[in-house]
């Protein structure tokens, strides 16, 4: 019962809009609430109409992106070695070119240690180079002359203990003397055995391994020596990009621990456009997708660019899909963080049915065109598809030829006359 009486009320109300509009003539955009034709009958309503057709389409995705820099093309600059700021050479703005210096560090302790490494290395230079002559002539008479003297001392020593070995029999001398005697004579005999060894040793040559050790102690020692004449070439901080002064945090006089980020570089002679893709159509854009990009403060002025990275997750939150556009920017009128209008191209959609976007209207939440047929005018119900800015896929509801209202047409009674005043 309520369901009939619900149809009952929507019928009056749709006959009483139809004698409405039969009253008024249709449309209210017909000049004169009461003209008429000559034959007394209501004047056809005004509108302009498309045919439809088939087509193929080039939808766009409008967004809203940021201006991001690329990161290969970002330098990060630290100090590779503590020390005081003592000069700066560049401000934030500035361009600079690779190996430009930015920043100088006190050197003073960094030339204190270079001067003691080439000491070393040369200490070390002389013993190797001693080691790889050989011993001198001279040398070697002088441990020949010392082992004589050594043999001499021992001998002397020796004959003065047998003489005291008698008297320590005889207890004219006592035991303290004679074994002072004794151990004398044991240091005499030792100096004499190494002063021995030492003239064969020289006799003999240098053996190969002192020299190996001598020029592996030379090589750590050259080692050193680079290591300070780099932390002296560290003391001045330079770019290692061309680009330009994003940041910077030094100040002169201030103390600088290694890896703390001193200054910023950016090459921005290309950026990114960071993009956040609705999952709905996130499946339609691909890398190498056109992009074209529009700044508030540059209306007139149109960067072109194509996507190059698409993020591998999405957000958990929106699930929105990030990517980025690469752009070029050798105006540098791109930075980063600036917010800007992209439209992301997507690809064609060939052979289909299309209208203007104008004819498609939405009665309560379904899509409708009003089609033209022998000067009437007839709201019909269609499946959407592909849109553009400028037209629309009709996937159902009409087919090619139809002629199809956009302008004027909504909301007229099936059956209305209608007079076409502009084909589009």
């Amino acid at each position: 019962m309520k369901r009939m009486t619900s149809l009952f009320r929507a019928c009056s109300l749709r006959l009483l809009l139809l004698a409405v509009l039969l009253a008024a003539g249709c449309s209210s955009n017909v000049p004169g609430e009461d003209e008429v034709t000559d034959s007394g009958a209501l004047p056809p309503v005004r509108v302009q109409v498309a045919k439809a057709q088939r087509i193929t389409l080039r939808p766009t995705l409008d967004l809203v992106g940021t201006i991001t820099p690329i990161p290969e093309r970002t330098a990060v600059i630290s100090p590779q070695v503590g020390g005081w700021v003592q000069q700066l050479h560049v401000v934030e703005g500035e361009s600079v070119q690779a190996g430009a210096p930015l920043v100088d560090l006190e050197p003073r302790l960094a030339q204190s240690a270079l001067q003691r490494a080439r000491a070393v290395v040369a200490e070390k230079c002389a013993v190797v180079r001693r080691l790889q002559r050989g011993y001198l002539p001279q040398e070697i008479a002088g441990a020949r002359q010392d082992a004589g003297k050594a043999a001499a001392t021992a001998s002397g020593l020796r004959n003065e203990l047998a003489a005291l070995k008698g008297l320590l029999d005889r207890n004219e001398i006592s035991a303290v003397l004679y074994q002072t005697k004794a151990d004398a004579l044991k240091a005499a005999e030792a100096t004499q055995a190494s002063a021995k060894e030492r003239v064969k040793l020289l006799e003999a040559g240098t053996r190969p391994e002192m020299v190996d050790e001598a020029q592996g102690q030379l090589d750590a020692a050259k080692a050193d020596l680079a290591q300070a004449n780099l932390n002296l070439q560290w003391c001045t901080i330079s770019s290692p990009i061309d680009g330009v002064v994003v940041q910077m945090l030094a100040r002169r006089g201030q103390f600088f621990d290694r890896a703390v980020p001193l200054v910023t570089v950016m090459d921005l002679s290309q950026v990114f456009v960071q993009l956040r893709i609705p999952s709905r159509d996130f499946g339609k854009v691909r890398r190498g997708s056109q992009v074209e990009i529009r700044l508030t403060s540059l209306p007139d002025r149109t960067f072109h660019g194509q996507v190059t990275r698409i993020s591998g997750q999405a957000d958990p939150l929106t699930g929105n899909v990030v990517v980025f556009a690469s752009l070029p920017n050798e105006d540098l009128l791109l930075r980063p963080e600036l917010n800007c209008q992209a439209r992301i191209w997507l690809p064609e959609v060939a052979n289909v049915l299309a209208v203007p976007l104008a004819a498609v209207a939405d009665h309560s939440g379904t899509p409708v065109v009003t089609v033209i047929r022998a000067g009437q005018a007839y709201e019909v119900e269609v499946e959407t598809g592909v849109e553009t800015h400028q037209r629309a896929e009709i996937r159902k509801g009409l087919s090619p030829g139809d002629i199809v209202a956009t302008e004027g047409g909504y909301g007229l009674p099936d059956g209305c006359p209608v007079q076409v005043i502009e084909r589009k």
